[in-house]
């Protein structure tokens, strides 16, 4: 009784902020000095070196150092991990908590080197069939994640992590309740507020295409969606993305066991806007105000689906 008490009491004096043991599940690192970008990268970003995103982390967390962090590997980078891993390395040395979400080229990545990867906190790989802006072939996405499952099946507690338009889940739905790895939908699952909606579409978002079969997924324990990216999937930013305030909702009253938060920090600009862009000029990070958007979060979802989005669910997905 008194422990839970205590954990009540936590739930309400620490509000919007991160509370004690939180996860931020999707973080970037950009730091050329450890490992140069790839030569056929989309964009060149600014620096965001490990020292910045921890001071970040400080000032949204009551304990920085109870607050686990998640480096997703960043594409300017492409398949070379050595900077996630640095970063990893350097993270575990300081006895902080942190997973890593890697972009890996399988056919010439050996057993060893994922079990490598797995021994410093790796936990799965990401697959990006947004950020080009293409249309996405479904049939040979379908064949990527079937292709990759078959690589990390036997690694405990790997995940493959999605990053997808919304209307894919209605098309991948069968398929992926076939799979035996669980599947973290990136930034929303793609699903977008009012103001990137067709019109007929803007009063009632959650019946974007996708939505519900995106439900019924989490609803069977198979996919975690990432509360993550608002900006990626609003244009309302002076009123801190409020038309995702549906979506938000609907999430966190239907799913409430299966969301995890990511800040997006650097937080990297949108592919379109690089067009005819040169490789050499770094591109600058969006300016996003975090601890608004934590605010909106908990105002949205309430104390206790905040508390296990914060928490208990990125607990038992990355702990477990």
């Amino acid at each position: 009784m008194l422990s839970q008490t205590l954990a009540t009491h936590e739930r309400h004096t620490t509000q919007f902020l991160l509370p004690k043991e939180a996860f931020d599940t999707h973080v970037h690192v950009f730091y050329p000095k450890l490992g140069p970008y790839a030569a056929g990268r989309a964009y060149t970003p600014e620096d965001a070196p490990l020292r910045k995103l921890l001071e970040l982390n400080r000032s949204l967390s009551r304990d920085a150092n109870n607050t686990t962090l998640v480096l997703v590997q960043p594409s300017p980078y492409k398949t070379d991990c050595s900077v996630m891993m640095h970063c990893l390395r350097e993270l575990r040395d300081r006895g902080m908590s942190a997973f890593g979400i890697a972009v890996l080229d399988l056919d010439i990545t050996a057993d060893a080197e994922l079990n490598e990867m797995h021994a410093l906190g790796v936990r799965g790989i990401r697959l990006n069939f947004q950020a080009d802006g293409k249309e996405v072939d479904i049939a040979h996405l379908i064949a990527v994640l079937k292709r990759t499952v078959e690589r990390i099946r036997h690694l405990p507690g790997w995940v493959i992590q999605l990053f997808v338009p919304g209307w894919t889940w209605d098309l991948l739905h069968d398929d992926l309740r076939e799979l035996p790895v669980r599947i973290i939908a990136d930034h929303l699952g793609g699903m977008r507020g009012a103001s990137k909606l067709p019109s007929d579409l803007q009063s009632t978002p959650t019946s974007q295409p996708g939505f519900r079969s995106l439900l019924s997924l989490a609803k069977q324990s198979i996919v975690y969606v990432k509360v993550s990216g608002l900006y990626r999937t609003s244009t309302c930013s002076a009123s801190t993305f409020d038309d995702l305030q549906p979506v938000v909702q609907a999430l966190a009253q239907e799913i409430p066991d299966q969301l995890i938060w990511g800040s997006d920090w650097p937080h990297t600009g949108d592919a379109h806007n690089r067009v005819g862009g040169s490789i050499e000029r770094k591109e600058p990070f969006r300016v996003i105000d975090n601890r608004s958007i934590l605010h909106r979060l908990h105002d949205w979802m309430g104390d206790d689906a905040y508390w296990k989005m914060m928490v208990d669910n990125p607990g038992r997905l990355y702990l477990n």
